[in-house]
């Protein structure tokens, strides 16, 4: 039986707040571009400290080490930072032989930014990483209002506008990256609520957005554990028919392609209706 000394104790515990995906606010461009020069400072930080055995370690990217991947990240920075670049990557001709084993047009376009700097040493790519950087993010920021506006097709999302591309995809891909070299170097990632938290509230905004019609009839409950994480309610129904609780940072390898949703089952939690929970999980993946 409950006391009252109990019930006080009860209710002084600080639980988590339940938040509706739905109402998360959208990314303004001014928040974008701050939003990526922090991103890039704590990637480039994240890099110059690494050693030189770290550099060929391999990642969650099964194609890319350490190196590959700030090779590409570089690469994408780059596009941004020359017109005539941006118009090469993209290309038929320089896509060509990367379609033609394949490769999606993306793929394609990663793998050109991989392939350029091959022989290019870490400090190179630091280097150029340093000088890109920046002239990426004030490119992105100078692009004119309807220009963000027009939309274009992307898949697991529909038609969005080229700003949700420039303003939040770039930022979120390197933050990824970061997670990504993280795990393959055993650092600890520096996260904070206002940036990290941030970032992983717009990936819970896009997976609400994309498991509307499927959760139409019915709502669920991402609960994310750690310093960013949070408790998000997908869908209006009133219960919530099932709680999935899952590490923060575990979400977004499921939600970026990798971790499957079988691995992912065995690192989750679940509460009520585990076939909705099952059938959220293999729904879980949005654009990084």
């Amino acid at each position: 039986m409950q006391t009252a000394s109990n019930a006080r104790n009860a209710d002084s515990v600080v639980r988590p707040t339940l938040a509706q995906a739905r109402a998360i606010p959208p990314l303004s461009h001014r928040e974008a571009m701050g939003m990526a020069r922090l991103e890039l400072e704590r990637f480039l930080a994240l890099v110059t400290s690494l050693s030189e055995d770290e550099w060929e370690k391999p990642t969650a990217c099964p194609l890319w080490n350490v190196r590959q991947i700030l090779a590409h990240v570089t690469g994408a920075a780059a596009s941004y930072a020359r017109w005539s670049e941006f118009k090469r990557q993209n290309s038929l001709k320089v896509q060509r032989p990367y379609r033609a084993s394949g490769l999606s047009f993306l793929e394609s376009l990663n793998q050109i930014q991989v392939d350029d700097r091959a022989c290019a040493t870490p400090a190179a790519l630091i280097d150029e990483l340093q000088t890109v950087g920046p002239r990426a993010f004030a490119t992105r920021a100078r692009l004119p209002v309807l220009l963000r506006a027009l939309r274009v097709p992307l898949p697991a999302l529909g038609i969005v506008p080229i700003g949700y591309l420039t303003d939040l995809i770039y930022t979120r891909d390197m933050w990824m990256h970061r997670l990504d070299l993280c795990r393959a170097t055993q650092r600890e990632m520096v996260l904070t609520p206002e940036h990290d938290g941030r970032i992983v509230s717009l990936v819970m905004r896009d997976l609400a957005k994309k498991l509307a019609a499927t959760l139409r009839k019915t709502s669920m409950v991402y609960h994310l554990s750690g310093s960013v994480g949070g408790t998000w309610q997908l869908g209006q129904k009133e219960p919530p028919a099932a709680t999935i609780h899952l590490d923060a940072l575990d979400f977004n390898l499921l939600a970026s392609g990798r971790l499957t949703p079988e691995e992912a089952w065995s690192c989750v939690s679940i509460e009520g209706d585990r076939a909705l929970a099952r059938e959220a999980l293999n729904h879980t993946n949005v654009p990084y």
